[in-house]
């Protein structure tokens, strides 16, 4: 997918809003408060990368300029805070693309906005260059989900506790 951040936007949110309601409408995941939204799309080494909100799903989308991961397949790929892992996949109007999911499904946002929220201190979190995300932080208290995200974004939670958001909360024992 070429062009500037702007084209990108309005490109994954025009497909992904087709799949919305051609494959996904009738589908009991779908949280009817909120709207597909790519989010924060900006250049990493070579690709563009940003978050992908939608009814269904919350994804790190990675773009690449070549040398994309093949359908189905797993990559890591390195960000400024450190690596990353991938899938690969491919929509018609898209091209290659690769996915990392950070919530399925999306029962736990209230709003759009505290989705967006989410999304952008993701990027954040991922995209500004800093101190290695695997070295866990100290244990700070208080702040809401936002907080907990921080707190909580070295740690290793497996996949079931990422589907639920555990890392959104700070129940004592995150494993």
């Amino acid at each position: 997918m070429n062009g500037d951040a702007e084209a990108v936007r309005q490109q994954l949110e025009e497909v992904f809003g087709r799949i919305q309601r051609e494959r996904m409408q009738d589908l009991p995941l779908l949280h009817h408060g909120l709207a597909v939204e790519a989010v924060g799309f900006r250049r990493s080494g070579a690709a563009r990368v940003g978050v992908l909100i939608t009814p269904w799903a919350m994804n790190l989308l990675r773009l690449p300029d070549d040398d994309p991961i093949a359908v189905g397949a797993f990559g890591t790929r390195e960000l400024p805070r450190g690596p990353v892992d991938f899938i690969g996949a491919r929509e018609e109007d898209v091209g290659p693309y690769e996915t990392c999911s950070l919530f399925s499904p999306m029962q736990r946002f209230e709003d759009q906005a505290a989705a967006r929220a989410v999304a952008f201190e993701t990027l954040s979190l991922l995209l500004r260059p800093g101190p290695d995300l695997r070295r866990p932080e100290p244990q700070r208290q208080g702040g809401g989900p936002i907080a907990a995200l921080r707190r909580n974004a070295g740690r290793d939670y497996d996949r079931r506790r990422v589907l639920r958001g555990d890392f959104l909360n700070d129940d004592g024992d995150s494993r």
